[in-house]
């Protein structure tokens, strides 16, 4: 079951809320939003009563149909529009796949609320109308007789406004909750599959990177110590020992060369400082192996999951990555808050125009953040600075 979104909930009452002064309704947006919300309710309802009706067997289209219809309303209450939504597809218009995942549910809603609205509406558009009669039928009276109707006028419209954003928002709220869920899920389906994607584009180039930092790098100075043993044993065998020790000099040279580079290549893909130290520490030790100055800040002392804090230590040394290699930044700023949740933020003064890319280094940077069910942004305008920011869900372990 689909758990009620806190923060989307408040927004929603925030954006239905009334001026809190009655006068402003008549200028309210909300307010002449609320009316040709009813009165497009009481058209669109009683249109799909009438379909469902005379065509009971196609009733699964026409509901799929209303479905859609109401979800595009909601934009006149200034709500987001959750659709389009799909169900299926609907290989023919009699397929039941159009009465699931809560369709035949709203246009039920659509018809009682068509309904409902009527009365009221009618009721209120036959006082306006015979208001405004009588106002044109006393053109050229004294003003003063002409003020009690205009005082009713305003009232009942101001009354009108109040019944018609009190039926339109809770015909709203209904439609969203039950609209919104299956288009979340659906959008967290089509992220996750683009995700998973990615994610194996990201780790061809990871792999790609390990075997290009052991050709590189460990295998070049392996195969100088080669050379430089056979060096040493050709001068053995000619009886020049100064030859033979330079060339073992050399050689020793090389394996701690060939070491160093193995060193930083298994530090690229598990460093030892994350498992023994924890995030903070192998943050800082990241930064002070920076060619650039890197001020760190860091702040509460919740420790994540070892995948987690992996992902963050990935995440900040991809960052590095690009300020030193592509943003010619001259300083970098890093602040880590320990908390739940786990946010980031990497700040660099390099000139900026970082573009997210598939398959490249901010493409997986993001990847890695979704995994763990995170968010990441990323500012970089032309000309700098560049604002990668980070949030991690951190519950206690």
């Amino acid at each position: 079951m689909t758990q009620p979104n806190p923060s989307h909930e408040s927004a929603i009452r925030a954006r239905l809320k009334p001026p809190p002064n009655p006068l402003r309704m008549l200028i309210s947006p909300l307010g002449w939003g609320a009316v040709a919300y009813c009165a497009t309710a009481i058209l669109g309802g009683i249109a799909a009563l009438l379909a469902g009706i005379l065509g009971i067997f196609v009733l699964p289209l026409v509901a799929w149909g209303t479905a859609n219809l109401e979800a595009r309303r909601l934009r006149l209450l200034g709500l987001h529009q959750p659709g389009p939504l799909r169900s299926g597809p609907i290989r023919h218009p009699w397929d039941v796949a159009g009465l699931r995942e809560g369709n035949l549910a709203v246009w039920g809603i659509a018809v009682l609320f068509a309904l409902v609205d009527f009365l009221p509406g009618a009721v209120l558009v036959i006082l306006v109308l015979g208001l405004i009669s009588q106002l044109i039928g006393s053109i050229g009276s004294p003003p003063t007789e002409q003020l009690g109707t205009w005082f009713m006028l305003i009232i009942i419209l101001i009354a009108g406004l109040y019944v018609a954003w009190a039926l339109a928002s809770v015909q709203a709220i209904l439609v969203e909750d039950l609209v919104r869920p299956r288009t979340e899920l659906r959008e967290q389906v089509d992220q996750l599959t683009s995700s998973r994607r990615e994610l194996v584009d990201v780790f061809a180039a990871e792999r790609r990177r390990i075997e290009r930092d052991l050709h590189d790098g460990a295998q070049q100075h392996l195969v100088l110590l080669s050379m430089q043993l056979g060096e040493a044993e050709y001068a053995l065998e000619s009886g020049r020992p100064e030859a033979v020790r330079d060339a073992l000099a050399a050689a020793h040279s090389s394996m701690e060369a060939a070491m160093t580079s193995l060193r930083d290549t298994v530090r690229g893909i598990h460093p030892q400082i994350l498992t023994d130290r924890g995030l903070a520490a192998a943050v800082t030790e990241l930064a002070e192996r920076q060619p650039l100055p890197v001020t760190v800040g860091i702040n509460g002392t919740r420790q994540p999951s070892e995948q987690l804090a992996l992902s963050v230590y990935y995440l900040i040394s991809e960052a590095f990555t690009n300020a030193v290699k592509h943003a010619v930044a001259t300083t970098v700023a890093v602040r880590l808050d320990l908390s739940d949740p786990l946010q980031v933020e990497v700040y660099d003064d390099g000139i900026g125009g970082a573009v997210v890319k598939p398959g490249h280094g901010l493409s997986g940077m993001i990847e890695r953040v979704q995994t763990f069910g995170g968010a990441c942004w990323v500012s970089s305008p032309p000309g700098g600075p560049t604002l990668i920011r980070a949030s991690f869900p951190n519950p206690v372990r």
